[in-house]
């Protein structure tokens, strides 16, 4: 047994295990101890799922729709998917062969990745960003190329910054938006900035789009980089049924890419999770396809929180935050106290039972954030900021 490490693949040197995850692990630690935690760490809803998507799915079980799925999906939810994604971007989008539904939108990161990035490639990535886009680049055998971002920008993304990292061995460019850990939104005139560098360095595009919809700008969506013309030959949509409809635990995600994109990640998907189970996606099409108030309510509950907790944290003596136009998350920046961002979460859930994630855990540009999201109840929203104003204060004296 003691050769036992010569046998691990050399790419996990590559990959840490997920910081937030361990944030989790520490949760349920001091829960057991009966200690109150203040939850504002997990990046999904709160809410149940609406009722008649879980009644869909129940009957379509019922029903014994219990077998092997079309590799890409059934047919009814991929065209469902792609009239979602017209309305969403204005471009039109044939269901049946551009659409892919995957286990969740990280498969569709890990398949697309593997469909398109060679070992050596080099990937752009916003830093700072979810770190699974770093980790599945190196994992698919790719080099990722972190772009930083800073709060003074509203952690938008600098075209110049991502023209002056382009290599001859540069594949793809990753864009979150609305962002995770930071809620930043890019603009349309970004977007298109960004599309021009794209087209002119024939670059394959990643749009996560997960967030568009949870969107406090004009208009009911965030921008696309889909929607600006040249761009869906050489863009990847990944999104999903897990944040705008609380449906995390069904992991159901999908791509949207041309036909010929879509069918080399098929190639690919063929040989991961196969396909997703049939009942699920039929929940998942009455989730697209049936009343859309559920989504409506959740925005606006979500907005009265951003207000609480934007309001609240600029309330408090050397916090500074930037306006967060998406998602569910607010990266104050709390460097003025004298704590690394690590030190200062762990102070937080040690003290007082604040559960925040270290914005180190997102790159070397979340150094001295907090990753704070507001997707626990209003009620605790307003109760963590005012845990939050004695511990700092407490801090300060």
């Amino acid at each position: 047994m003691s050769n036992i490490e010569s046998l691990f693949a050399s790419r996990l040197d590559e990959i840490p295990f997920s910081g937030i995850r361990k944030v989790f692990a520490k949760i349920r630690e001091l829960e057991s101890q009966g200690k109150e935690i203040v939850h504002w760490e997990v990046g999904r809803p709160d809410f149940d799922t609406p009722n008649h998507i879980k009644q869909a799915a129940i009957e379509a079980l019922n029903r014994g729709e219990v077998h092997y799925a079309p590799n890409h999906g059934i047919l009814p939810l991929r065209k469902a998917i792609g009239e979602r994604t017209k309305i969403d971007t204005g471009v039109d989008v044939d269901g049946e062969n551009q659409v892919i539904v995957m286990s969740g939108a990280n498969e569709g990161i890990l398949v697309a990745m593997l469909a398109f990035v060679n070992p050596g490639d080099e990937v752009l990535v916003t830093d700072p960003n979810w770190h699974h886009y770093k980790s599945i680049t190196s994992i698919a055998g790719g080099i990722p190329v972190e772009i930083p971002t800073s709060a003074e920008d509203g952690f938008k993304i600098k075209p110049e910054d991502v023209e002056s990292r382009i290599t001859s061995k540069t594949k793809m460019l990753c864009i979150t938006s609305p962002g995770n850990p930071t809620g930043c939104v890019q603009s349309k005139e970004n977007l298109e900035a960004l599309a021009e560098i794209a087209i002119r360095h024939n670059l394959l595009v990643i749009s996560d789009e997960i967030y568009s919809r949870i969107y406090y700008g004009d208009g009911e969506v965030a921008p696309s980089i889909y929607s600006v013309p040249g761009m869906p030959e050489r863009t990847i949509i990944i999104n999903g049924f897990s944040k705008i409809y609380s449906m995390d635990g069904w992991r159901l995600g999908w791509t949207v890419a041309s036909p010929e994109l879509t069918q080399c990640i098929l190639k690919i998907r063929q040989y991961t999770t196969v396909c997703v189970n049939t009942f699920t996606q039929k929940g998942a099409l009455i989730a697209l396809t049936g009343d859309q108030t559920c989504v409506d309510d959740m925005v606006k509950e979500f907005t009265k929180r951003r207000e609480i907790l934007i309001n609240g944290l600029r309330s408090i003596p050397d916090i500074t935050v930037s306006d967060s136009l998406g998602a569910f998350y607010v990266f104050p920046n709390i460097s003025a106290y004298g704590l690394s961002s690590q030190e200062m979460a762990d102070y937080l859930i040690n003290e007082y039972g604040i559960a925040t994630v270290a914005g180190s855990v997102f790159g070397t540009s979340g150094e001295g954030h907090l990753r704070i999201a507001y997707s626990c109840s209003t009620e605790e929203c307003a109760r963590g900021v005012e845990v939050l104003k004695k511990a700092l204060a407490a801090l300060r004296s």
